[in-house]
């Protein structure tokens, strides 16, 4: 059974698609650009509404208002603070690219890799985090394309993938620290070690 459908997966990937228009690759990277739009906030903006009917998300979960009612969920499972594991969420820069999209007449795959940049204060740098995230899309009768599946998952970094050079975030650290933080200090501390 499974050998049969990974032939009927190859046979689909490999049909041009027909029945797909020239604006739908336009359509499913504005899907893309407003899911990350949607989690890149400390409290996401609902991105469930992006997903198909029965879809799933296996990405690092978000801080939304869960997808079951009270009643069908562990009263202990939401009792403490909830935390956006997005990278676009947790990163002080956040970009993304698309590295493949493959269209077919109702479902797409589109993969992306996510780059979150982050400041060490001891060391004084930025440092860059990725993750590898794969979205399959679901054409609707309407038209209109939604999220079927969503899986991220954090990775190291090809040599081909690091960014170079990386942006300084210094300035935009210390003034969301404010004065918490002493930039002289952390400095100097770096500077000895």
């Amino acid at each position: 059974m499974r050998l049969i459908g990974l032939i009927v997966l190859a046979v689909a990937t490999a049909v041009p698609a027909i029945a797909q228009t020239a604006g739908d690759e336009a359509k499913i990277r504005a899907v893309i650009a407003e899911w990350y739009e949607r989690v890149g906030h400390a409290q996401a903006r609902q991105p469930y509404v992006l997903m198909a009917p029965g879809g799933i998300d296996a990405g690092p979960g978000y801080a939304d208002i869960p997808y079951q009612s009270p009643e069908h969920r562990s009263a202990a499972a939401y009792s403490g603070p909830r935390i956006n594991n997005e990278m676009a969420a947790q990163a002080m820069r956040f970009a993304y690219d698309i590295d493949r999209l493959i269209l077919n007449p109702d479902l797409a795959r589109v993969d992306v890799w996510e780059r979150g940049y982050f400041y060490a204060s001891a060391a004084q740098t930025t440092y860059e985090r990725a993750a590898d995230a794969m979205f399959v899309l679901q054409k609707m009768d309407h038209g209109g394309w939604k999220i079927l599946l969503h899986e991220a998952s954090s990775q190291g970094i090809p040599p081909n993938k690091i960014t170079s050079p990386m942006p300084d975030l210094r300035e935009e650290y210390y003034a969301r620290c404010g004065s918490a933080c002493d930039p002289a200090a952390d400095a100097k501390k770096a500077r000895e070690w």
